[in-house]
């Protein structure tokens, strides 16, 4: 086979090869009208100079006016010298390096996609069939390029990928959409599984017209592995921690009754678990990797958002989007929980009219300084707020416990209007070598 005939076998080289070739038609073209523009110029000068006429300034005739209008034309030996530069520039032209521009451009292309031996790039017709086969889809797949081309691309899919007829929905979805995620396993030649993640598109023509599809894939069978692993050490560490949270419970649950404590103490004691137990919950959720502010906020004032009357608003939070570290999710849950049961007890939600209004807003104040939440709890419509004569758990745990934890700063306003605190939590540590 011709190395023209191979390049026309892609789109790439179909498009290239019929640019060139309207180029060199119009090439052509151009110089058959100059030749005959030049033929026409020499006859009319030969007339003149054999009239004595003036041969500074010759024109060509009007029916060459078109090819060559207001063009000085040199005569004699200057005639022959301009056209000798003329026909030299033109087969410099047609002979020079563009001319074999496609050969290089599909030379570039063939070394790229086998350089990619990390991707599975492969390339399949309408009918799903492959076509074209890279180094990088056979060193993972293990199929050789003659024995996969113009077999169906189900020959990487799983069984039950293929009787849910995957094949057949990613290429419609990357007809219709432009791009069908792969995130899937796959099969190799010796029947193994591996894992990849890419995407396939579609392969159109210069008409904009669909000629076939592109997929593009990369092993990531380790990774895909050391998630599941940590997903499995994470719910082995949920399921260890609510047993211990449930023991502990039940362990101090029988101890104050043996104890006749008191039922507040009971009750209170028992709320606090509750309250440590929600933080975990949390937190097991997202991954162990924190928790949103609104979420703690929102789950901790849950029970306290209905007025009596069933209908919601006796509890507002409003505020950006903030997704705060693990130990300070759990130090932060349990004090709102603290504020909550205080003002539910003597503050505005001990009233059918009182109101908590929770907001928060991002700090930062120089480029290099940690970004920081400041939170803003407020009662209002509760009855008459007078400081406490002692520090109880919950005052502690804000102005100590959380403090501590997180290096923020707690402030406690005991207002007659109603309880105000003000929370400022460092969200990161320092930005160091941020780009400008």
């Amino acid at each position: 086979m011709r190395p023209d005939d191979a390049q026309k076998r892609t789109p790439v080289g179909r498009a290239v090869a019929a640019a060139l070739a309207g180029e060199r038609d119009a090439l052509a073209a151009e110089l058959r009208e100059a030749r005959t523009a030049l033929a026409g110029a020499q006859a009319e000068i030969a007339r003149r100079e054999a009239a004595g006429g003036a041969q500074a300034r010759a024109r060509v005739p009007a029916e060459h006016a078109e090819a060559a209008r207001d063009t000085p034309v040199p005569t004699g030996a200057g005639l022959a010298a301009r056209t000798s530069e003329w026909v030299a520039e033109a087969r410099r032209v047609t002979a020079g390096p563009w001319v074999n521009a496609p050969q290089a451009d599909e030379e570039h292309l063939r070394l790229i996609l086998e350089s990619a031996t990390d991707y599975a790039i492969y390339t399949l017709d309408l009918e799903g069939r492959v076509t074209t086969w890279n180094a990088g889809a056979r060193r993972i797949f293990g199929h050789e390029a003659d024995a996969v081309l113009g077999r169906s691309g189900e020959i990487i899919f799983t069984p039950e990928d293929c009787i849910a007829r995957v094949p057949e929905i990613e290429m419609c979805r990357a007809a219709e959409e432009g791009r069908a995620a792969d995130e899937r396993w796959h099969l190799r030649k010796d029947g193994s599984r591996v894992w990849t993640s890419g995407s396939m598109m579609p392969l159109l023509g210069g008409d904009g017209g669909l000629r076939g599809f592109l997929k593009i894939l990369r092993d990531q069978t380790a990774r895909h592995h050391g998630e599941e692993h940590r997903a499995l050490l994470l719910r082995e560490l949920d399921h260890r921690v609510k047993n211990a949270l449930a023991t502990v419970q039940a362990v101090a649950a029988q101890t104050l009754r043996q104890a006749n404590a008191p039922a507040t103490l009971r009750e209170t004691f028992e709320a606090r678990l509750r309250a440590l137990a929600r933080s975990h919950d949390m937190l097991a959720r997202g991954g162990w990797e924190g928790a949103s502010l609104r979420e703690v906020i929102e789950r901790t004032l849950k029970a306290y958002a209905m007025d009596s009357d069933g209908a919601a608003g006796r509890v507002s939070a409003e505020g950006a989007p903030v997704q705060l570290a693990p130990n300070v999710t759990v130090t932060l849950n349990l004090a709102l929980h603290e504020l909550a049961t205080n003002a539910a007890k003597y503050g505005a939600l001990s009233v059918p009219d009182g109101h908590v209004e929770v907001t928060w807003m991002l700090e930062r104040r120089a480029r290099d300084e940690t970004p920081v939440v400041a939170i803003v709890w407020r009662e209002r419509g509760g009855p008459p707020v007078r400081p406490p004569q002692h520090r109880g758990f919950g005052s502690r745990l804000l102005e100590q416990g959380l403090v501590r934890e997180s290096g923020g700063q707690v402030r406690l306003d005991f207002a007659p209007t109603g309880v105000v605190c003000r929370i400022r939590l460092p969200l990161a540590a320092p930005w160091e070598g941020s780009v400008p």
